[in-house]
């Protein structure tokens, strides 16, 4: 059974206000007036200024236990500071640009939706009788864990991406294009490798297993995971044309022609077949690490402890199994989640054999040498970091 996950906004409180909250919005707890602010006032720098402030600074809404929700919300330089000082982040507000790229995922995903329905419609008199309702698929624990895993993915996967891509990008300032176009090709895996390693090592399911385990599938699961998880990054952020271009040249670089068509592809597929549900992709990247191990090469002068008990493993990669496939049905039908799941194990079985050739080549090209140590390093856990 996956273990309890113990989240802020089980409180049910706004950070900001107090009021009722209605989720993690820019990384915090908050009811929806008060992400409807942030997102609104987050650039406007001036209002944190004193001067701004009813009460020159000494705003009332500080005193959050006596003062009502609609005095704290009445001043808005104070209730923009106490945004800012709860962790609220304004990278994460979303662009024009990237406005317009969700609305139209948004309404991509809409009209396959009503295909599904469609198609679901015709075949609904040859489902069987005895399918679980759905307030028997998923419970109120199973909504907390899916709430859970976007919340973690949210904070530290993608979030550590982004701060991690913002900084390669600022350090770009002060330094000279060939030196940066050399280190960027290590950059870029790395990036997503440290992001994909942030989530997994938040995931109280994970942390639960033994050093040994949890050595185990950094080492052997995280890396056939990159290009699924790069898929999901790059439905969350907006890129601009240039750092398009710069990626292209560098996975070109890392891949050779003939395997980069192949990744190209590949890619081209994913985001034919794959539904813009970022639940589903994000369960299925965890079912995918709880794998007995999805890399089968193994280096002799490698430290790496092949676990004589793997239960553990294979129990919480059932659970979430059962967890996602629930959802599926729950959300999309029977027939449909079929059809979901199918093109979920297609799309990566095409990846697969792609990031295993790519595996041979760092380990065997000597101007990747530095891209594959840095990775090895990056997915070594520490056995004090690991919790009894």
């Amino acid at each position: 059974m996956i273990t309890d996950i113990q989240d802020a906004s089980a409180t049910g409180a706004c950070s900001v206000c107090d009021a009722k909250a209605i989720g993690i919005n820019f990384g915090v707890p908050t009811c929806a007036p008060c992400k409807a602010f942030f997102r609104r006032n987050a650039r406007r720098k001036e209002l944190l200024r004193v001067s701004c402030c009813h009460d020159n600074g000494s705003c009332s809404m500080h005193d959050m236990k006596t003062v009502p929700h609609s005095n704290v919300r009445r001043c808005s330089s104070c209730r923009l500071r106490r945004c800012f000082s709860m962790g609220m982040k304004e990278e994460l507000i979303r662009t024009e640009e990237e406005n317009i790229r969700h609305r139209k995922l948004v309404d991509s995903n809409r009209q396959r939706r009503e295909i599904f329905r469609e198609k679901q419609q015709i075949r609904q008199s040859s489902l069987p009788q005895y399918m679980p309702t759905k307030s028997q698929l998923l419970d109120e624990s199973d909504w907390l864990h899916i709430s859970n895993i976007v919340s973690i993915y949210d904070t530290h996967c993608l979030q550590t991406y982004l701060d991690r891509r913002a900084i390669t990008f600022n350090n770009r300032l002060s330094q000279s294009d060939d030196y940066f176009l050399l280190t960027y090709s290590t950059l870029l895996p790395m990036n997503i490798a440290l992001s994909l390693f942030s989530f997994f090592r938040a995931l109280p399911a994970a942390r639960s297993l033994s050093h040994v385990n949890q050595s185990y599938l950094c080492k052997t699961n995280i890396r056939p995971l990159l290009f699924l998880n790069m898929f999901e990054l790059n439905q969350l952020c907006f890129t601009e044309q240039c750092q398009e271009r710069l990626d292209s040249s560098t996975w070109r670089a890392i891949f050779g022609p003939d395997l980069y068509e192949r990744f190209v592809s590949v890619d081209k597929l994913s985001k034919r077949l794959l539904i813009t549900d970022p639940i589903i992709t994000r369960l299925w990247i965890v079912v995918l690490y709880f794998s007995s191990t999805l890399f089968c090469f193994y280096d002799p002068q490698s430290s790496l402890n092949i676990p004589t008990k793997k239960t553990p493993i294979r129990e919480t990669q059932n659970a979430y199994v059962t967890l996602l496939w629930n959802y599926l049905v729950y959300r999309y039908g029977d027939p449909n989640a079929i059809r979901i799941y199918s093109n979920l194990t297609l799309v990566y079985l095409k990846m697969q054999p792609i990031g295993s050739e790519i595996g041979i080549r760092l380990r065997t090209r000597r101007e990747l040498a530095v891209t594959n140590k840095v990775l090895n390093q990056l997915l070594t856990i520490d056995e004090h970091e690991c919790e009894k």
